[in-house]
């Protein structure tokens, strides 16, 4: 995924094509600072900062239990 699909300035759309689906979570406070540091450290919204955390904890889930060496 590149920073362009993410980033949160000049991107016209909110969520790159295809995204249509909602999913809803609650955090804890001190989890939601580490996400907006998270995010402002990489310049991108909160929501596409939880989205690249998602599917690269999907991507490494995978890799780990799905796909064992």
């Amino acid at each position: 995924m590149s920073a362009t699909e993410t980033t949160s300035a000049g991107v016209s759309a909110r969520a790159p094509r295809g995204c249509s689906s909602s999913v809803m979570t609650q955090v804890t406070p001190d989890e939601r600072r580490r996400l907006e540091n998270i995010a402002q450290a990489e310049g991108r919204s909160l929501s596409a900062t939880v989205r690249l955390l998602m599917l690269r904890g999907i991507q490494g889930y995978a890799d780990d239990t799905l796909n064992p060496q």
